[in-house]
């Protein structure tokens, strides 16, 4: 069976996509792969901010599209992109085992987010980042930065910034050799599906979803499940400061989320557990209880991103 694999042409993505195709074929081994590398809006507008460009699935929708068009097979996700809502046509029928999900501290000296002196110019262009940062530091300065993670170190080592703000997968992946300091999931909640690689194929592909029902790791598939439920309820774009996290814990689930303003003023962070046979209802009750307790800076930040 040839399979044909859409996704951006990002070094990132790429890697990415290698390592769906080498987990398929540990369980599928007579398959063959054939790149399909598509180009985004994402990709093309780098000089503003994600939440400034106002559309939805920006990495996501024009992979997807290969699907639909029949040009390609299945299509690989970072999952953090992915909106809570897909194509009635399409399914996530995949995840690979999930690589670290949280943020973490990329700098030349080594900095935590409690040793980042006094002033210190931080890049970061999520505005749950963002947030997040300056609710616990609110004496460093925020600035931009957009470009693949290459470009974004490269930006760093030139000495634009004192330190940034990344997915740590993604460092990871790409094996880039500067300090890193994780960051607390209960200090910054990672976004949803943050460290997960999603696999979407149209949902008319039986032969194609038997295969990836026997490359998927159950249990990110699980986590990425309650965190697209909780995504999916709030109704929040990738606009929207929000974090999400479920974590296996033997029989349990653990769910940290959290919503917080731009400006780091105004957060709520909070914790459920639920059973692990129920991942889709974990996630909505965290949403619920963010819903619940957080009602007014959530509206509020969805009227006035």
């Amino acid at each position: 069976m040839l399979i044909r694999v859409a996704t951006r042409g990002s070094a990132l993505s790429i890697r990415q996509a290698e390592i769906v195709m080498r987990r398929i074929l540990e369980f599928n081994p007579d398959v063959e792969f054939k790149l399909v590398i598509v180009r985004t809006t994402g990709d093309v507008v780098l000089d503003k901010p994600l939440y400034e460009i106002g559309v939805k699935g920006i990495f996501e929708k024009e992979v997807n599209l290969a699907l639909l068009r029949g040009e390609a097979d299945v299509a690989v996700h970072s999952l953090k992109d992915m909106p809570a809502q897909i194509s009635s046509e399409l399914t996530l029928a995949m995840t690979p085992p999930r690589d670290d999900p949280r943020d973490a501290v990329v700098s030349v000296r080594g900095y935590t987010i409690d040793s980042l002196p006094s002033n210190s110019v931080v890049g970061t262009s999520s505005l749950r980042r963002r947030g997040f940062l300056l609710s616990i530091r609110r004496d460093v300065v925020v600035k931009p930065i957009r470009g693949n993670v290459d470009t974004r170190v490269r930006k760093l080592m030139g000495g634009g910034y004192d330190a940034l703000i990344m997915a740590a997968a993604g460092l990871e992946r790409l094996n880039v050799n500067i300090s890193v300091n994780k960051i607390d999931p209960l200090l910054m909640p990672p976004a949803p599906g943050q460290g997960v690689i999603g696999v979407v194929v149209r949902r008319d592909r039986e032969d194609l979803l038997k295969v990836l029902r026997r490359s998927n790791d159950e249990d990110t598939f699980r986590e990425a499940i309650a965190e697209r439920a909780f995504l999916s309820r709030i109704g929040a774009g990738c606009h929207v400061p929000l974090g999400g996290l479920a974590t296996i814990n033997g029989d349990s689930m653990d769910f940290v989320y959290g919503v917080v303003d731009p400006d780091g003023t105004s957060k709520f962070t909070g914790m459920v557990r639920g059973s692990l046979s129920d991942p889709e209802g974990v996630g909505r009750r965290a949403a619920e209880e963010l819903l619940s307790n957080a009602h007014e800076l959530v509206s509020r930040l969805m009227k006035n991103p």
